[in-house]
């Protein structure tokens, strides 16, 4: 049986990327959604992947890289 291989959607382009990329091959968004590591109000940045939908870091309250290129 063959097994069914993971894809990532990316938010910009809605491409279908391989499970294992980082990043959009057609656009070069991040497919996936990281503590942008840049220091909050309350802590340094943590390199935590949130939800697609969160714009702060669910753990530190970063900036995420989603919200930092504009995606959300």
């Amino acid at each position: 049986m063959a097994k069914e291989e993971e894809t990532r959607t990316c938010v910009r382009c809605f491409y279908e990327a391989n499970g294992k990329d980082k990043y959009c091959k057609i656009c070069g968004a991040p497919l996936i959604n990281r503590c942008s590591d840049e220091g909050g109000r309350i802590d340094k940045g943590c390199s935590y992947v949130n939800d697609l939908d969160a714009a702060f870091c669910a753990k530190c309250g970063c900036q995420t890289t989603f919200r930092k290129q504009g995606l959300i």
